[in-house]
């Protein structure tokens, strides 16, 4: 185990946090919380970078959490082309001992997603990743949060992962395998 989340309103309290970001990992989560912290909300802990950044289970907390995704086979390729692949699956799992392989990267990001996809919570909004480059994000997070919020939308910068490459021809089989999983997380609509 990398952390023990019996601990962690505790820890968030301590540290301060007061807004979560949560992602699988290759889904601009870091420009969106280096956007969101320019709006004075704590979220760079020791316990965010250790954990909760990639939480793989929904927790009961009491601030405020936006979960980003991707489409997973950019999020996945982003992962490895960046060398984040085996430190991102120890923290999907909380397990400093889990045996890394793409596959494994590849079902904890499904598990990860369905998680905290799952049902409805009030404390927690849903963000695809490209909804950061329109204007209606600006709204969406002003509700959520009830407050102003400033620096939305992020201007596009093209990402340097393209799902178009011969990348993506290398892990066809995995993808194959997981084809349902990986078009259902690219087709999810959040209820609102």
């Amino acid at each position: 185990m990398i952390y023990n989340l019996d601990n962690v309103n505790e820890d968030i309290r301590k540290e301060g946090l007061n807004l979560l970001v949560i992602s699988y990992g290759g889904c601009a989560s870091n420009s969106l919380t280096d956007i969101l912290q320019k709006n004075d909300y704590k979220i760079r802990t020791k316990t965010w970078n250790e954990i909760l950044c990639h939480c793989p289970d929904y927790i009961e907390i009491d601030i405020p959490i936006v979960y980003i995704y991707d489409n997973p086979i950019k999020s996945f390729l982003s992962m490895k082309r960046r060398g984040l692949n085996v430190i991102n699956q120890k923290k999907l799992s909380n397990n400093n001992n889990v045996s890394p392989s793409d596959e494994t990267l590849i079902k904890l990001m499904i598990n990860q997603f369905n998680n905290w996809t799952n049902q409805k919570r009030k404390n927690v909004l849903i963000v695809k990743t490209d909804e950061l480059f329109e204007t209606s994000i600006v709204n969406k997070l002003e509700n959520f949060l009830k407050k102003k919020i400033h620096y939305f939308p992020i201007k596009h910068v093209q990402p340097k992962t393209k799902t178009n490459t011969k990348d993506v021809e290398k892990y066809k089989k995995l993808f194959k395998k997981y084809q349902a999983e990986l078009d259902f997380i690219n087709t999810y609509c959040a209820a609102d």
